[in-house]
């Protein structure tokens, strides 16, 4: 044990590293235990003035005092052990002077300085960092403390005991003190030494372990300058789980220690070298992508020529460039999606990070600088490239183009181009969040050339893309490198994970102080939720195409009326998908819609498609739904139209003092009848309801509410519309009536009866398909 500490210390690095723990340690003792003699050095001075005898003058004393409190103050600043060595020395002098300066002009001033001269040797003996500073500044102290004492007068037997003092006790004890703490310190901080090297040691390789790695790596990625570069190579052994099964763990076991021998090899002591965790190693260097790259195909060589009992070993590697601001699990995460592509593409490979947003920056600005009449550059993506293909959205009201869809497309060599299956296929070699990305520059790149002015660009991003941190600023500057502005860029949130929507609606709002428009994609699927719409509070929402074929259950009619005046009553403009058919058409032009997108109205192409024969089918459209207005509002006023002249007798009779019952006998009889009934003043109901053929009382999970009489219903529109017109007849739109669970109407009257004004009425049963309903609803 001891000639092993004894070789460790001779290495002069780990000395150094040893000195330097020790001044840590020595500081805060040091400057209690001398700013302690300072206050001892007072006394003396103060006992000083209670002796006979001529004494120098006190300021000469105090003054000693006071370079030694100085010297005190200035240990926590010492940085090196040097200058705490240099300090701990002139220390040492300074007391050595005050105390003949104390002494001087008393009998016998070696007993007065004795006891000091013995002990403070040996106080400062453990404070003493090396034994060079013990041995300058005891030989020192002593020198000078001798040469101003024995100058005085003494007697033999003083100096006898003085030098018996000094040479027996004071010599022996402070290099006993000295020289035990000091290998006292040394054994602990070899054996701490040792400790954390075995805590950040692989034990089978040799290598660091992942969390001395990651906090090493930290280290450097504090200290890099903003001009410094750093790369990280994450490699994974390939089908290292069959050498396993197949030969063992010890042949798996002298694999892995082949190849951190190999990585150690072919780098230098400059770089980083990890095994993080099982077949996995990883290696941080201070270089670029560039010099990663060639870096990671030399391991990649070194490996492929180490032998297994089936072959060959080889190795996947995933490289990747730190980015400003990023943490070092950041990179490592971005050189293992790099690492997980290399794997999906056949092993034995180097992947590189797809380096965004870098290159889509450079490729927008490419094509924004292309020739007017050249084809804009191809984007490479996998063994393909990617394209952009632009589907029109029309204002209905305006019947007119206002936008186009950027929808991605993979392209061949030859033009091609690639199934969406393989293109959008999810496999670990994909890397969606990049993708994304670079569509936005392939989609700004192409669409730069060809956006009539004034239209808007609608860009899908995924969830996680929207959130991600700088984003904004970097898609705006994307925008305005290839010539457009923010403004005319209206970004749809697609319907996928990757978001809460607390992040979702912060980020919005950073989007927006750049310009960008949001919009919603695909309300009506997935996660889609009126939640989530007020949380981010989007210009325009996305209908999904299903919504426009949705109908009510058993009247068959559209919910999609209903649909766009909610959210326009909540400040948001409506845009229809999957517009495919003229009467999805005509049915979203009657529904109020602000914009429609849909093969009816335009397919995707590459090309921008011009817009006239699609404003003349708009505006057919428009023809139709004046055309039938009058009809459908015809054919509604026909089928009720029994029903109020049947309410009006009713009434008469009501008023001429006819019993309830007697006066809604015929109207009672009516095929659509569910119920007649007179409301009072407060709107609550008078008397019992009179049933009529549609009657039902099967509607068992609306029982609770099922009896009219225990409500008020003045706040119905049927109510207020009567009370507003008194003596006409007035019919409502089909509402959800809870007595009966089932879609109806009323006609409603209102007249005075018993000098109260009264609104007697019917509840008609509307839920058979092919019933007209209102033209306005």
């Amino acid at each position: 044990m001891l000639s092993t500490s004894t070789k460790q210390m001779a290495d002069s690095g780990l000395r150094e590293r040893f000195h330097r723990r020790s001044l840590e340690h020595q500081r805060p003792l040091s400057t209690v235990t001398m700013a302690f003699t300072v206050v001892a050095f007072l006394c003396f001075v103060g006992a000083r003035n209670f002796v006979g005898g001529p004494a120098l003058p006190l300021p000469y004393r105090l003054l000693c005092a006071l370079v030694l409190g100085l010297l005190v103050l200035a240990i926590p600043r010492a940085a090196t052990t040097f200058v705490f060595g240099a300090i701990g020395v002139a220390y040492s002098l300074v007391l050595a002077v005050g105390l003949a300066l104390n002494v001087s002009g008393v009998d016998q001033p070696l007993l007065w300085a004795l006891p000091a001269v013995v002990v403070i040797p040996i106080c400062a003996a453990p404070l003493w960092l090396t034994p060079t500073h013990f041995l300058v500044g005891s030989a020192l102290f002593y020198a000078t403390a001798l040469a101003l004492l024995f100058g005085g007068p003494s007697t033999h037997d003083v100096s006898v005991v003085t030098w018996m003092w000094i040479v027996a006790i004071g010599m022996p004890t402070s290099v006993v003190f000295h020289f035990g703490f000091y290998w006292f310190r040394r054994n602990h901080f070899l054996l701490e030494s040792q400790l954390a090297q075995l805590a950040a040691t692989d034990p089978l390789t040799g290598l660091q372990n992942r969390r001395a790695f990651v906090k090493q790596a930290e280290r450097r990625l504090e200290a890099m300058t903003p001009d410094a570069r750093v790369s990280a190579i994450f490699l994974d052994i390939d089908s290292f789980k069959s050498l396993n099964d197949r030969f063992g763990h010890a042949v798996g076991d002298h694999a892995l220690h082949q190849i951190a021998q190999a990585l150690m090899e072919q780098t230098t002591a400059e770089e980083s070298v990890s095994r993080i965790g099982g077949e996995e190693f990883a290696v941080l260097l201070r270089d670029g992508l560039p010099g990663a790259l060639a870096l990671a195909e030399r391991l990649r060589g070194a490996i492929a020529a180490l032998e297994r009992p089936d072959g060959s070993l080889t190795a996947s590697f995933g490289v990747a460039e730190h980015r400003s601001g990023e943490s070092i699990m950041m990179l490592l995460d971005r050189a293992d999606e790099a690492l997980l592509r290399a794997k999906h593409l056949g092993r034995n490979r180097v992947c590189a990070e797809r380096a965004l947003p870098g290159e889509a920056l450079q490729f927008a600005s490419d094509a924004a600088h292309a020739a007017g009449g050249a084809a804009p550059p191809r984007l490479k993506w996998e063994d393909y490239y990617l394209t952009s293909h632009f589907q029109p959205l029309y204002s209905l009201s305006h019947q007119k183009q206002v936008g186009f869809e950027a929808l991605l497309r993979g392209e061949q060599a030859d033009g091609t181009l690639v199934p969406p299956a393989v293109l959008f296929a999810p496999n670990p070699g994909n890397d969606e969040g990049a993708l994304d990305r670079a569509s936005h520059a392939v989609h700004l790149g192409n669409a730069h050339r060809s956006l009539p002015p004034g239209a808007w660009l609608f860009l899908n991003i995924l969830p996680a893309t929207f959130i991600a941190e700088g984003y904004a600023d970097q898609l705006a500057t994307i925008v305005r490198t290839v010539g457009l502005e923010p403004e005319r860029v209206i970004l749809e949130i697609l319907e996928s994970h990757g978001g809460s929507v607390d992040e979702m609606s912060r980020a919005a709002a950073l989007y927006r102080e750049h310009g960008f428009l949001i919009a919603v994609d695909d309300f009506g699927a997935g996660q889609s939720n009126l939640d989530r719409l007020f949380r981010i509070r989007p210009d325009l929402v996305k209908l999904d195409g299903e919504l426009i074929r949705a109908t009510s259950p058993g009247t068959e009619q559209p919910i999609l009326p209903k649909l766009v005046s909610l959210l326009h009553q909540a400040g948001m403009l409506v845009v229809v998908e999957g517009v495919e058919t003229t009467e999805e058409l005509i049915l979203a032009v009657a529904s109020n819609v602000d914009f429609a997108q849909g093969y009816l109205l335009g397919r995707p192409a590459a090309e921008m498609a011009p817009p006239e024969s699609v404003r003349r089918r708009i505006d057919d459209a428009f023809d139709v739904i004046a055309q039938g207005r009058a009809h459908q509002h015809a054919l509604f006023e026909s089928e009720v139209e029994p029903y109020r002249l049947a309410l009006s007798r009713a009434a008469d009779e009501l008023i001429a003092g006819v019993v309830m019952d007697e006066a809604f006998a015929f109207l009672a009889t009516f095929e659509r009848c569910v119920s007649c009934f007179i409301l009072d003043d407060s709107g609550r109901q008078v008397g019992s309801e009179v049933p009529g053929p549609a009657w039902s009382s099967d509607a068992a999970s609306l029982h609770p509410v099922a009896n009219p009489r225990d409500a008020r219903w003045d706040h119905r529109p049927y109510f207020r519309n009567a009370v507003l017109l008194p003596g006409v007849p007035v019919a409502s739109n089909p509402y959800l009536s809870l007595a009966s669970g089932r879609p109806c109407i009323a006609v409603t009257l209102a007249v005075q009866l018993a000098k109260e004004r009264s609104v007697v009425g019917v509840e008609l049963d509307w839920s058979s398909v092919g019933l007209p309903w209102p033209a306005s609803d």
